[in-house]
């Protein structure tokens, strides 16, 4: 696996629509496949098109409970119930990239974290997975952008 190269970077405004929940950590990745495609689907139907990656954003630290909104970047705001749309305007964040399966991601962050205490990186109160491989690429070769937003 290649290093997560850390480093900061402005990042465009887009616009999102997600599900936010609190979840035991343990059963969070149960959570994905199904939340995504309710999204997604919920986006067609309020005449919304999906245009940027998946994504997950971490609100806090996870401890046994993980407080997560999940869905895509789509072309304008909709109103769906209990779904959240937002305007994200342009920022500056830490951005790390992880090149492998999913279930690696914890290496990435092992590696990144350090780099963020030793930069003195004061962080926001959330942090974005970014996901811009498509679901049928090869585990081995998923492109996985780490986002946190500095405040």
């Amino acid at each position: 696996m290649p290093g997560v190269d850390p480093h900061i970077e402005e990042l465009g405004a887009w616009v999102s629509l997600g599900v936010r929940q609190s979840v035991p950590r343990t059963q969070l990745h149960e959570l994905f496949g199904p939340t995504y495609e309710a999204v997604a689907t919920a986006a067609a139907r309020a005449g919304a098109e999906v245009v940027g990656p998946a994504y997950a954003e971490y609100f806090g630290m996870p401890t046994d409970t993980v407080d997560v909104e999940i869905g895509f970047g789509v072309d304008r705001e909709v109103e769906v119930g209990g779904m959240v749309a937002a305007q994200r305007p342009a920022v500056r964040a830490v951005v790390g990239t992880h090149v492998g399966p999913y279930d690696k991601l914890e290496e990435s962050y092992a590696e990144l974290m350090p780099w963020l205490e030793m930069e003195g990186v004061e962080l926001g109160e959330s942090m974005l997975e970014l996901y811009d491989s498509p679901p049928e690429t090869d585990p081995a070769s998923t492109v996985t952008r780490l986002v946190f937003p500095l405040p």
